[in-house]
């Protein structure tokens, strides 16, 4: 019996605003594709990311086996929203600016490769990570990647893709300082220098870098590395130690944690490379969602 066999019916999702989503994309005919592969596939559009998230829920509860999602990482979050707690499962079709969550999954570029990988393959449970009242796949940034990611010109995003972050790391750097930050963990009360938190759900940052690199995305856990250095060259060290792999530093903490609160107010927050506001803030893990 093949994977497609078993699929009862599924849903195709289409970010029209994604990078990888021009004017002349034809979703019709992956429904037509869908449809010739026995597997009966409605077509949504949605205008804006809440409508994702409700998209998503109503495939759930129409009891659709699969969910694809034509989009980024942005457009796979929000429908993974919608989806936390069913038995629909998540398939992200690669048409975004970086597409990290596809590169942490192997998931395959172009449309079809994706689309028959989803097919092929198999369903597992995997963790979802919660931020006040978003959710992640991947990781939650606080700090001064969340800064950076703020103000990236969102043009500049969609023509040159994840190059446009570090044009504007390299223009934010020169300003960036730690700021004190107090956060409570169930083990452990925190008040430090704070540069930058990164929460990890998976293993790579960025698509690139093991910031987080033993994460389990199913272990009920977020591997947290925070950098709190305290001068400029504990910062240009920590960075280096950072950007090789190392993170035997006494200004780099590492722990894991099922959840965090920070208390401190005013600090910027990313998930998955996107901005969605700022502390105060509870992160925490919603185990196999």
């Amino acid at each position: 019996m093949t994977a497609t066999t078993r699929l009862r019916s599924a849903t195709l999702l289409v970010n029209p605003a994604a990078r990888g989503v021009g004017k002349d994309f034809d979703a019709a005919r992956i429904v037509r594709y869908l449809q010739k592969r026995d597997l009966p596939t409605e077509l949504v559009i949605p205008s804006s990311a809440a409508e994702a998230t409700r998209e998503a829920s109503a495939a759930a509860e129409r009891g659709d086996s699969i969910l694809f999602v034509v989009g980024g990482d942005g457009s796979v979050r929000d429908a993974a929203l919608g989806l936390a707690g069913s038995e629909t499962a998540l398939a992200a079709v690669p048409s975004g600016t970086v597409n990290i969550w596809a590169r942490e999954a192997g998931i395959p570029r172009g449309l079809r490769k994706s689309i028959d990988a989803h097919l092929e393959g198999q369903s597992v449970h995997m963790d979802l990570g919660r931020a006040g009242d978003h959710c992640f796949l991947l990781m939650a940034g606080v700090g001064w990647d969340a800064k950076v990611a703020s103000q990236v010109n969102h043009g500049l995003k969609k023509r040159i893709g994840d190059i446009a972050y570090m044009l504007q790391a390299a223009v934010a750097a020169p300003r960036l300082r730690p700021t004190p930050v107090r956060w409570v963990t169930p083990d452990s009360e925190v008040e430090e220098e704070l540069a930058w938190m990164v929460l990890g759900n998976t293993r790579l940052y960025g698509g690139k870098i093991h910031i987080t690199g033993d994460a389990v995305i199913d272990d009920g856990l977020l591997d947290v590395v925070a950098l709190c250095p305290h001068s400029l060259p504990e910062t240009l060290r920590v960075a280096g130690k950072l950007a090789i792999g190392k993170r035997d530093d006494a200004r780099m903490l590492t722990f894991r944690t099922p959840q965090l609160h920070i208390q401190t107010a005013g600090i910027p927050v990313q998930l998955d490379g996107d901005p969605v506001g700022e502390t105060p803030m509870s992160f925490s893990v919603d185990p196999g969602a």
